[in-house]
């Protein structure tokens, strides 16, 4: 495979699955833990796993330079995907459709979470960029498991930190939309999360190897 059919693959991979990860996110699912017992995570939290998998191999294949360019780029798409999102709402409902109720509740989030979403997803990715080259470089290129898990492990967190204070505590406290939650609910649900978006990064591991094990590195 050519080095500019990654970078084309690589780049489509990581932004259609962080849009379509949060369009996902509108419903949530619900995994048992061990000893956690059940959580309620945002449907797209695979999504999400793709898309730090593919983060990876960008800065893998291409540099952080380029990987950094793509995330702020994503980030600009997601704005406009919201936008959009909400144009299409706006816009006049035809008098035989009867959805209209259905897909604003389904597409049509609260201000607080779209916009920690968004803050979360600059946040996240450009730290998870910056670890994974880091890591790379510390290790001279080896312990290839080292730089994917422990960069989307530690970044995946910030991410949920992040997401989960502002769009379910903060921003509702500022009357964004929703009501806030405190204490050790706000607690539970980062923890939560972030167990599971973590069993997603470790399985991430496969899919990485599989990749840098059978396509060549640019010269």
């Amino acid at each position: 495979m050519e080095t500019d059919d990654t970078r084309a693959i690589f780049t489509a991979v990581f932004a259609g699955s962080i849009v379509l990860a949060n369009v996902l996110a509108a419903k949530l699912t619900w995994i048992e833990l061990p000893g956690l017992g059940g959580v309620a995570v945002p449907a797209g939290f695979v999504a999400f796993g793709v898309a730090y998998l593919a983060s990876d191999l960008l800065v893998e294949y291409h540099g952080k330079e380029y990987a950094a360019t793509v995330v702020n780029g994503t980030v600009v798409t997601l704005v406009i995907a919201y936008a959009l999102v909400f144009l299409a709402i706006w816009m006049p409902t035809a008098p035989f459709y009867d959805g209209q109720e259905a897909f604003v509740s389904t597409l049509g989030g609260s201000a607080s979470i779209i916009l920690a979403s968004v803050v979360a997803l600059a946040v996240a990715q450009h730290l998870d960029v910056r670890l994974f080259a880091n890591l790379k470089i510390r290790t001279a290129g080896r312990h290839r498991w080292l730089r994917n898990c422990g960069s989307t492990a530690i970044s995946q967190g910030v991410d949920t930190v992040v997401f989960i204070i502002l769009g379910f505590a903060i921003f509702p406290s500022l009357g964004l939309g929703g009501e806030p939650t405190w204490g050790w609910a706000l607690v539970s649900i980062v923890v939560g999360q972030y167990i599971v978006k973590l069993l997603v990064a470790l399985i991430d591991t496969l899919p990485f190897y599989a990749v840098t094990e059978f396509v060549e590195r640019p010269a």
